[in-house]
């Protein structure tokens, strides 16, 4: 007799389907505390996109450099800055997403990305009350994007990440790969975690101080070698105080097992130092690491502070009053100064016309830096600028304008030197380089004979450099420029100057390349019209070469 079949019922949470509403409380239990920190600052990315963001301070360089990618994706040398600037010694990847994005969009996804991801690492390193000093991390990351700090945001969300790898997990290969792509975004978050890494060396845990170490040291060599980068940042003395007096208070402070930390902050104190007596392109741009993860390491070190080490308390709680004191005037300081649009910044259309029909296109122009930097960004795509908003090379190209050696002949100079045909005076506060440069040609007492008023509106005015130096030394003129390259004449062979920076990226349609001092040289073996430009390709100037 053949046997009966036996079906087995499922039991009740066999049948139960698995629904999404399962998926999304599973998440919620893991990802608790990131959730808990980086869901109550979108309001402030909010807040920050729709009335904070109006492209002025950081923001206007962020700007400046999506509009010449979105234009000109191809070319590795822009020209519309400082007689020539490589892209990659901006950023390597931060331009290029910006263009494909939106400023916008990549400055508050970076923002909120490296919030999460602090949270995730605070978490793994096991700190107590990981949520409040994780909230603290994110506000403070909020601070960054909030200065416009679009570049470096990007670049702290991928160092964050190659923390996190390093975490417990111990994946080197992953967190190398994102130490390599926070140094291409940002080279300051590639030096921030080479301090981390120096913390590492220091107690001899060799595989992670490695793959913080190597990454930044090689992004920055290699992309120095392709991409040739002269600057200097400055870095006042009254500003070294601040982040060595946290640096060290780490150092000092924090709990006895935190040795990675405590010996990260003497490096970190020490580097500020040296950054003082060591013209680079550092500078002021090393108090960033300070600034927005000062607060939150000593809140943690507070948390964790034992009853063995009651004495160190109340020392902690005044160096993180001041942290965040320090951090919060700093972004009250740039909210104030960067987020109102000034008149002269929205009204441009008349002094763009009034450059197009007295052909300043065809050379330099001078544009007195405004304290928000708007003028980088807003004349930049019509006319080649001979200053922009890079500090480095405001300072390396511009010299005359930070040591006290202004005056109006040495203004005269600096201006022949890079082929200034006009400036122009936006009626604007002045950045503090240009005050005395804005004195000088806003003073008809003082402004020199050589500076012809030729047109102004109610927030411009243009001014004609008399006897100006040509973009092109003779026997070539300019026929036109762009943000990228220009368009020359030359009525007989031979060779002729152009004032445009040297750089082994620079190409020219016929004729040969050389350099000649710090500008670039064609000669030529017959009369017509050559064109200069760069483009990415398997290495850099393969072109003709004199």
């Amino acid at each position: 007799m053949a046997r009966a079949a036996v079906t087995t019922l499922p039991s009740p949470e066999r049948r139960r389907e698995r629904r999404p509403s399962d998926a999304l409380r599973a998440f919620g239990r893991r990802h608790r505390v990131p959730l808990l920190v980086t869901l109550p600052t979108i309001p402030l990315y909010a807040v920050w996109w729709v009335f904070l963001a109006t492209g002025g301070g950081d923001l206007a360089a962020q700007e400046a450099w999506t509009d010449f990618v979105s234009r000109h994706g191809s070319s590795a040398y822009g020209l519309f800055w400082y007689g020539g600037v490589h892209t990659a010694n901006y950023s390597v990847i931060s331009p290029y997403l910006m263009a494909a994005l939106g400023v916008r969009t990549v400055t508050a996804l970076s923002g909120l990305a490296a919030a999460w991801l602090a949270a995730v690492l605070i978490m793994r390193t096991g700190v107590r009350r990981p949520p409040w000093v994780a909230l603290l991390t994110s506000l403070a990351l909020w601070c960054n994007v909030a200065s416009g700090r679009t570049t470096f945001a990007l670049g702290l969300a991928f160092g964050l990440a190659a923390c996190v790898f390093l975490v417990r997990e111990r994946r080197l290969v992953l967190a190398a790969g994102y130490a390599v792509l926070a140094t291409m975004a940002s080279p300051v978050a590639g030096l921030f975690l080479a301090v981390v890494g120096a913390g590492f060396l220091l107690v001899r845990d060799w595989g992670r101080a490695l793959v913080l170490l190597v990454p930044p040291a090689a992004v920055v060599g290699l992309t120095t070698l392709l991409f040739p980068f002269d600057g200097e940042q400055p870095m006042p003395a009254g500003r070294i105080w601040p982040p060595v007096v946290l640096g060290l208070a780490v150092t000092v402070l924090a709990p006895r097992a935190w040795r990675v930390a405590r010996w990260s902050g003497g490096v970190y104190a020490a580097g500020i130092v040296l950054t003082y007596v060591v013209a680079s392109p550092i500078g002021t741009n090393v108090e960033r690491f300070a600034e927005y993860f000062a607060p939150p390491v000593l809140l943690a070190a507070l948390l964790g502070t034992d009853r063995a080490r009651r004495n160190a308390c109340g020392l902690l709680i005044v160096a993180l009053v001041f942290s965040v004191g320090w951090t919060g005037k700093k972004t009250a300081d740039d909210l104030t100064e960067y987020t109102a649009v000034p008149a002269w910044a929205v009204e441009t259309d008349g002094v763009v016309r009034a450059l197009d029909g007295l052909g300043a296109d065809r050379g330099r122009v001078e544009v007195v830096p405004a304290r928000d930097h708007r003028e980088a960004a807003g004349l930049a795509p019509h006319v080649n600028l001979a200053r922009g908003w890079n500090r480095q090379l405001d300072v390396e190209r511009g010299r005359l304008f930070y040591d006290g050696t202004f005056s109006a002949t040495a203004y005269r100079d600096w201006l022949d030197r890079w082929a200034v045909g006009f400036v122009v005076l936006p009626l604007a506060e002045p950045d503090g380089s240009a005050k005395a440069e804005a004195a000088l040609v806003r003073d008809p007492e003082l402004r020199p004979d050589w500076l012809e008023p030729v047109w102004q509106d109610e927030h411009w005015r243009v001014f004609r450099v008399r006897d100006a130096v040509p973009l092109v030394s003779e026997p070539g003129t300019v026929v036109a420029t762009s943000g990228a390259g220009l368009v020359l004449r030359v009525d007989r062979p031979g060779s002729v100057t152009v004032r445009v920076a040297w750089s082994p990226w620079l190409r020219a349609d016929g004729g040969c390349l050389a350099r000649d001092g710090e500008f670039t040289r064609l000669t030529v073996e017959a009369p017509g019209e050559y064109r200069l430009s760069s483009r990415y390709g398997p290495s850099p100037g393969t072109g003709r070469r004199c």
